[in-house]
């Protein structure tokens, strides 16, 4: 109960959970150790990519729940840092192959600026080498599936095809950089799509290539060769139906190709997604006016019909504090409990039932009249 209500102290008078992680700045001891749940994360190189992306590369020590660091090609991690005496985290993919972390205990970290962000944008100016971050035990499951390396461990020949857009090629080049070359079975094709000359990481998986028969690279322009068609798959595989195919990316292109897949009559378990960003409310079906009630701060909000805006927007915009990370359903910050009403969930793009539940609200759109806790 003492612990629960300094917290709660803690975060209104700081915006911090603890009083630890207030005065950690003052600290010698990394953040990693005063944050409990984090790794400390040094910052020993910044890579500039293109006009939009760099790479961070942190080199990671500390224990959690008495565990080293680790992770899955394809994973991510929640990157802590401290802006205007607030800590904040924003999720990033791990771009690195595994056996770096194995060799030098360090990871990369390739991150798109977000021309909006209030993060993205900052870091890439503000970080300098020897920054100390916190980072997050790996997180995601867009990785290889146990079955399939099971395939592979029983020499049995499968083909997988690895579609990116733009920044989505950073779960890619870890699983590619991890991958090919220890499963000979497996036959990799990357389709790769970004504006001209904008692809990165591109000169490593160029040479991977090069030196192994069982990965092709596609690098592909949109403005020359459109957007992912049945041609482009026709061209790469006769087997569609036996392929195991992985696509990240911006929403509209993602959303577009898994149709293109169904349509062409690939099975939508053979189909995996990477969420980069928030997904499209369009199709939530609001027609009328709705009541908003933030229950702790004693707040209505009336919300008209044309009006999509999550819950985490809605509090903002009223001044209704709100905790939150990623702003795009990863991290579970924002999660709180909704009383009663109907919301859409832009990530498994379900409506929830009318009673009480945990939501994310940063993915969750008023449907109906609804009554929160905030």
């Amino acid at each position: 109960m003492f612990n629960d209500l300094t917290n709660k102290l803690s975060l209104t008078l700081f915006n911090n959970d603890t009083f630890k992680a207030y005065f950690s700045p003052f600290s010698t001891k990394p953040v990693a150790v005063l944050m409990g749940d984090m790794f400390a994360a040094k910052v020993v190189a910044i890579k500039p990519e293109n006009n939009d992306m760099y790479s961070l590369t942190l080199a990671v020590s500390g224990k959690v729940n008495a565990q080293s660091f680790s992770f899955q090609p394809g994973q991510y991690v929640e990157l802590q840092v401290k802006k205007n005496g607030s800590y904040v985290k924003r999720p990033f993919t791990i771009s690195s192959p595994l056996a770096q972390l194995q060799q030098d205990k360090t990871i990369t970290l390739t991150i798109k600026k977000q021309s909006k962000g209030r993060i993205t944008p900052w870091l890439a100016d503000a970080v300098e080498k020897g920054d100390l971050f916190g980072i997050s035990p790996a997180k995601g499951d867009f990785v290889l599936s146990a079955a399939l390396l099971h395939r592979a461990n029983k020499q049995e020949n499968k083909d997988v095809i690895f579609i990116a857009g733009g920044s989505g090629i950073t779960p890619f080049h870890s699983l590619l950089m991890s991958h090919v070359a220890n499963n000979p079975t497996i036959n990799f094709t990357l389709l790769y799509f970004v504006r001209a000359n904008q692809h990165v990481l591109s000169d490593t998986l160029v040479a991977l290539e090069l030196e192994h028969a069982n990965f092709t690279l596609k690098l592909l322009h949109s403005e020359r060769d459109g957007y992912c068609s049945k041609a482009h798959i026709n061209a790469i595989t006769s087997e569609l139906n036996d392929c195991a195919v992985y696509i990240c990316g911006p929403n509209s292109m993602m959303d577009s190709t898994q149709t293109l897949l169904l349509d062409m009559g690939l099975a939508q378990d053979a189909i995996h997604l990477e969420q980069f960003g928030l997904a499209s409310f369009s199709n939530v079906d609001v027609t009328a006016v709705r009541n908003v009630s933030f229950t702790t701060t004693n707040r209505n909000v009336v919300v008209s019909e044309d009006n999509q805006q999550t819950l985490l927007t809605l509090a903002e915009d009223n001044y209704v504090p709100a905790k939150y990370g990623c702003r795009i359903g990863i991290c579970q910050e924002c999660k709180c409990k909704k009383v009663s009403g109907v919301v859409y969930n832009s990530q498994t793009k379900t409506y929830s039932d009318t009673g009480e539940e945990d939501i994310q609200i940063c993915i969750s759109v008023p449907v109906t009249d609804v009554v929160i806790n905030l």
